[in-house]
């Protein structure tokens, strides 16, 4: 009895004087995600997420007229990629939001470019990227419409961003009404030597950030020559560029000859693809 006690004493000490496992605290992987894009004529605004507290120094921002998230999916990038800031960006005025923006210019009109972020490590390795997002630059504007040959501001040059006359050679669109009914019409309907734009009624409804998402799910090329609105309607038009532009009905204002229409354009600078 007594030499299993000591046996069960013995093993009890060397059960104890085993060296414990100290825990090693690994540092939580720092990477931004989430990246939106909002356009201009002349910038775009980037704004993204960033998951994780640690240490960082910076962000590198990546746009090219070429897909690179997709190639490049992990934390490495070929020396001969460069970012598009010169200088390490470290954030922006107000962390506390919890978004990170970034404004880039001195893009060219009529690009497609895809555009992705890495965090910047304080060892200057680079994180995972981000989404890649896909843009191209184009005016984002409201405007009215008067009843057509009644006013100056009868016609509207999506590429130009402003109001013209119905009958002026860069006029993408005007504006009538005919028995009760309200219709947006192409300018070569006026007259054949004018610009030639085609017009369709897009089966959706929502904000911009959802039309804009879905629309080029619908393989129906705008046809028509003119077309009748109602208020939030959201009409797909293809400029004589062969461009693209996408209009929301905001409202409508007086009667008969009076009466004008308040739109909202989105217009992409790229040819022969719908991209907003």
């Amino acid at each position: 009895m007594k030499k299993s006690c000591l046996l069960l004493i013995t093993a009890g000490m060397l059960f104890s004087c085993a060296p414990k496992k100290e825990l090693v605290e690994v540092p939580a992987e720092i990477y931004p995600y989430d990246l939106k894009v909002e356009v201009d004529r002349e910038f775009m605004t980037l704004a993204w997420k960033t998951h994780g507290s640690g240490l960082k120094s910076g962000y590198n921002i990546y746009i090219s007229t070429e897909p690179l998230a997709a190639k490049y999916p992990g934390p490495f990038l070929p020396e001969d990629i460069k970012p598009f800031n010169p200088v390490n960006f470290h954030g922006d005025t107000n962390p506390d939001d919890g978004i990170t923006y970034y404004k880039a210019e001195h893009l060219e009109e009529g690009v497609k470019y895809y555009i992705s972020v890495r965090v910047v490590n304080t060892d200057r390795t680079l994180s995972k990227p981000t989404n890649e997002a896909i843009a191209v630059l184009g005016t984002r504007s409201e405007f009215e419409l008067a009843f057509r040959y009644r006013s100056d501001n009868d016609g509207y040059s999506f590429a130009a961003d402003k109001s013209v006359r119905a009958d002026a050679v860069d006029n993408d669109v005007y504006y009538y009404t005919r028995d009760g009914a309200d219709y947006l019409a192409s300018p070569d309907r006026l007259n054949g030597f004018l610009r030639n734009s085609r017009f369709r009624i897009l089966p959706l409804k929502g904000d911009f950030e959802y039309i804009r998402n879905h629309v080029n799910r619908s393989k129906d090329e705008p046809a028509d020559d003119r077309v009748s609105i109602k208020k939030d309607d959201w009409i797909l038009v293809r400029t004589a560029d062969n461009t693209y532009a996408l209009l929301h009905v905001l409202s409508f204002s007086g009667t008969g000859e009076q009466r004008t229409v308040t739109l909202f354009l989105a217009y992409s600078s790229l040819k022969n693809e719908i991209l907003f």
